[in-house]
């Protein structure tokens, strides 16, 4: 029973100095700040011919199995054979760095369209968005 009497007058040590010692402690905490400041900034607009509600999406794949993803170079793009889903000329707008590209496709019964922009100066143009209805 000693053994016991002597943990208990320990864990009370110990817990008093924790309680002593806290208001210490406390003062060589930095201080948290108490208000949170939220900064909302405007979504950009949808390019030039992408309808109200359309939604950007991380990649495509149409029922024949072709894939159509964000960086994809415009020759990649070509050589699927984009043509073949084109429902209309590419609309040209101002980009960061020269013109940018809006084609609006459709393959089977899903309308898409695919934003081409330079990224970098020299460099052909490649896929930076894909938006769905």
């Amino acid at each position: 029973m000693r053994s016991f009497g002597e943990w208990v007058v320990a864990l009370g040590v110990l817990g008093g100095a924790a309680w002593a010692g806290a208001p210490y402690v406390q003062r060589w905490l930095p201080e948290m700040s108490s208000t949170v400041t939220l900064v909302e900034s405007a979504l950009p607009a949808l390019p030039t011919g992408v309808p109200p509600g359309a939604e950007s999406v991380p990649f495509l794949v149409l029922l024949d199995g072709t894939e159509i993803h964000p960086g994809m170079s415009e020759s990649e793009l070509r050589s699927l054979g984009v043509a073949r889903w084109t429902t209309g000329p590419a609309i040209a707008e101002a980009g960061v760095i020269g013109q940018r590209h809006i084609l609006p496709c459709r393959a089977g019964g899903t309308r898409f369209w695919v934003v081409l922009d330079r990224t970098e100066r020299g460099k052909e143009r490649s896929v930076t968005a894909i938006y769905l209805p």
